[in-house]
């Protein structure tokens, strides 16, 4: 495999590194293997060029159906209450659906698995591209700034997702996940969990260590959008997300300002907003895992977005919930957006949004940081500082922006403003990943209305409010336990 690498060098640099991505699944697999493996190492990272690739397929894992293509994307909304679904033969994530995921057999055990891969390739591009004998220091340097970010990112969603949010505990004590911040050797493979408040301090270093880098590297790729890459401006954007979860309120509010007032991002208008999530790059995105080159498999469009002729036996179709739709007025945009295509199944009315474009060759990428999504982080930021004019001025940006007939809010009551603000998130950023684990953050239970569960109803907190660790993972390893209540 490696001697497949090392001959298609030419090939890399006549037709760019993004044009082998359709390859780079069986390249990266073999890293995954041989983490401890020092010749094999030594040929890949022999220089740059191959270097790159490595980087490039961690950047091709991103679009995995376990992971921001599927899984990661789809829980915390199935979970939280913005999804429904709209068939009953086949419901992927059942499990987490009805809070009864099983640790030898969880649906979101393939993301757990999928997550410490790609760091561990990850660890591999930081810990041996300085010592890439050619390209320039700052080309090599880029290398290790995009990794950091990418690793501090996966880290994140980790974190979020395996352990309770970090005011859980007074101190952050309380158990978070493995931090994997070096190549795995055998003789380490073993390790305990960390603390989420130490988890939270190793993301933010590395996020940190990066903004540096960047500062003093140079652009790697001659292909694809910037938007496709980690740079400074994705940094301070995580930065801001992080901080959030932190309840590091100033924070929050410096590094979401830091994008905002960089005029690199444009939030959509009225007019664009439904037809700019069948668009590429658009905008108002300020990091979006790209569709593969010569990618044939399925986008998340196929479950949010159905059709008369996408409605089967073979694929489970998501549907936006009756207590999301109630949500919007008639004059807001966002609801033409999930509304869009209303079809009549097994005798039930459902509304499919079109927030993600449907079929392979029309598949757009996973916008994983939108400005939207800023402008309520420093909006929430401000209501906690006490700050609720620079609140309600970002809160209205986004309403008004979404529904041009909306009054414009204020308020002196700062509880009464965060109460919108959670509103309005749910409300813009629906479908993107992100409802369940707000509530977890904010302490707030879980009320479904327009649910098919089990279990419609969690009081905060709950076990249930993060996923069962793989029970192999545990009964391999004697230094960790299993979360509570799995």
């Amino acid at each position: 495999m490696f001697s497949f690498i090392l001959s298609y060098k030419r090939l890399v640099r006549k037709l760019g590194v993004l044009g082998l991505l359709a390859v780079l699944g069986s390249c990266q697999a073999l890293l995954d293997k041989e983490p401890q493996n020092k010749i094999s190492l030594e040929e890949t990272f022999q220089d740059i060029e191959s270097a790159t690739v490595a980087l490039s397929g961690a950047y091709r894992s991103l679009f995995e159906s376990n992971y921001l293509n599927g899984n990661r994307t789809f829980y915390p909304d199935l979970a939280g209450g913005n999804l429904k679904y709209s068939a009953t033969n086949r419901q992927i994530l059942g499990d987490v659906y009805n809070f009864t995921a099983d640790p030898d057999a969880g649906s979101m055990n393939s993301t757990y698995a999928q997550l410490y891969s790609i760091l561990n390739n990850l660890n591999n591009i930081i810990t041996r591209a300085p010592q890439i004998p050619n390209g320039s220091e700052r080309t090599r340097t880029r290398l290790v700034a995009e990794a950091m970010a990418l690793r501090a990112m996966i880290h994140f969603d980790l974190v979020q997702l395996y352990a309770q949010p970090y005011t859980y505990t007074a101190d952050a004590s309380h158990p978070g996940i493995i931090l994997n911040l070096k190549p795995i050797l055998v003789t380490e493979s073993q390790r305990p969990r960390s603390s989420v408040a130490e988890c939270y301090a190793a993301i933010l270093s590395d996020l940190e260590q990066s903004l540096v880098l960047f500062e003093n590297s140079t652009a790697i790729w001659s292909s694809g959008s910037t938007k496709n890459y980690m740079n400074s401006s994705v940094v301070r954007a995580l930065l801001a997300r992080v901080y959030l979860h932190k309840a590091d309120y100033q924070q929050a509010y410096n590094q979401a300002n830091a994008v905002i007032t960089s005029a690199a991002y444009r939030l959509y208008t009225n007019q664009n907003y439904v037809e700019s999530w069948s668009q590429k790059n658009t905008s108002e995105a300020i990091f979006e895992v790209s569709v593969p080159a010569n990618y044939t498999g399925t986008s998340l469009g196929s479950y949010f977005d159905a059709t008369t002729a996408g409605v089967s036996t073979t694929y489970l179709q998501m549907a936006a919930t009756n207590d999301l739709l109630q949500l919007y007025s008639p004059t807001d945009v966002r609801a033409k957006a999930h509304l869009y295509n209303t079809l009549t199944i097994a005798g039930s009315e459902y509304s499919f949004s079109k927030k993600y474009a449907r079929g392979e060759a029309n598949a757009t990428g996973v916008k994983v940081i939108r400005l939207s999504e800023l402008y309520l982080i420093r909006a929430e930021a401000s209501a906690r500082l006490g700050q609720l004019s620079q609140a309600y001025q970002d809160l209205n940006t986004i309403r008004t922006r979404a529904d041009a007939e909306a009054i414009p809010l204020q308020g002196t009551d700062p509880e009464a403003a965060l109460k919108l603000i959670w509103l309005e998130r749910r409300k813009e950023l629906c479908f993107e990943g992100f409802l369940l684990l707000d509530l977890s953050r904010t302490h707030q239970p879980l009320l479904r209305q327009d649910c098919q569960g089990l279990r419609c109803s969690l009081p905060y907190p709950s076990h249930f409010y993060i996923l069962p660790l793989p029970a192999r993972t545990v009964l391999v390893n004697p230094l960790i336990s299993q979360n509570p209540g799995y």
